[in-house]
């Protein structure tokens, strides 16, 4: 580890996402794959499994190759990229996506559910200047988007549409990883809005640090209110999963995730009952209903279910809720409210 540290810096690499003419070296065919059989020099080209077989060959000494490569991506007679852009889109906001297998659009992958609807997606994609902000409202201002995930007639439709492929309701998802962390931040009233700057790293036990290859790389930062912030600011090491997230299927880094998976299993109950990050929140979230209700344990519920649930409480859980405030701390109610399956999950 010693001597890693002291090595030079590496260095420098062939640019992949922009034109340097003087990091540009000739591509050869390779006789039987091997990089030293160089075979006859050739020009840049896209692959022929993603264009027509008389796409033509650029030339090898072609200008900005890269903005070559940009234009022939975004050519409007090019459908795959935003079909691919779209059915993510969707995927995110309904937990799977016109095609199920987003990493794979082509013949080996699953075929749309709805083909008209993919390229009417795309179609807009296009028609907003590529701006994504339009495609996600299109999307949660729809009727589909809109729907219950409990309908009146659910037995038949599980019956009729058992995946749901047919959009006859909404799916209901668990939250991820960073929006339980994100969530829980938010109604405690410890959030740090801050925007920008360079990524939190925050404490781990040391026994995860040393698994690291180099354990001197994973540095806390030193200011404490940044270990508040959004989990979109949190550094991710591909050899160091942060065992809240873990335990909430947070993706491994050292592998493509094309869709996240949501499991429900015992280790996330003792997670948000016992771990450090659910019970220091707890502590914030109490404190935060007592700051703003007071001693009025009526209204403690009602607020409690206002941020963690956005919605009043039901009869019969303002009972159960006031009830236990009688034998239990107002920071055991808040600890609770982080298990409802009314906060965890998105219905």
């Amino acid at each position: 580890a010693e001597l890693r540290r002291s090595m030079p810096e590496p260095l420098p690499t062939i640019s992949t996402v922009k034109n340097v003419a003087k990091e540009r070296t000739p591509i050869h065919i390779l006789k039987r794959g091997d990089a030293d059989r160089k075979g006859v020099v050739v020009g840049p080209r896209p692959l022929s499994v993603l264009s027509p077989t008389d796409t033509p060959e650029l030339p090898a000494d072609v200008a900005n190759p890269r903005t070559q490569l940009a234009k022939w991506l975004n050519d409007p007679a090019h459908p795959l990229v935003p079909r691919v852009l779209v059915n993510r889109l969707w995927q995110g906001h309904f937990g799977k996506g016109i095609v199920a297998t987003p990493n794979d659009l082509g013949v080996n992958g699953s075929a749309p559910s709805h083909p008209e609807l993919l390229d009417w997606l795309a179609n807009e994609f296009i028609a907003n200047g590529r701006r994504i902000k339009p495609i996600h409202r299109l999307i949660v201002l729809s009727s589909t988007y809109r729907q219950s995930s409990i309908a009146a007639d659910e037995p038949v439709r599980k019956r009729l549409d058992p995946e749901d492929r047919l959009l006859s309701r909404v799916p209901r998802r668990r939250l991820s990883a960073e929006e339980i962390g994100d969530a829980m931040l938010a109604i405690s009233g410890k959030l740090n809005l801050k925007a920008g700057g360079p990524s939190v790293m925050v404490p781990v036990e040391a026994d995860l640090v040393n698994l690291l290859y180099d354990p001197a790389q994973w540095v806390v930062t030193p200011n404490e209110a940044e270990h508040l912030r959004r989990s979109v600011y949190m550094a991710v090491k591909r050899n160091l999963q942060l065992p809240f997230a873990q335990v909430f299927d947070q993706p491994d880094a050292a592998i493509s995730c094309p869709r996240r998976e949501s499991s429900t299993h015992a280790l996330q109950a003792l997670e948000l009952l016992n771990g450090k990050l659910s019970n220091k929140l707890a502590d914030a979230f109490a404190a935060r209903l007592q700051r703003e209700c007071g001693d009025d344990r009526a209204k403690q519920v009602e607020r409690a279910f206002r941020l963690a649930a956005g919605r009043a409480p039901t009869m019969r859980e303002r009972e159960v809720a006031l009830e236990f405030l009688r034998m239990q701390p107002l920071r055991e109610f808040a600890l609770a409210m982080y298990n409802l399956n009314a906060f965890m999950y998105v219905n």
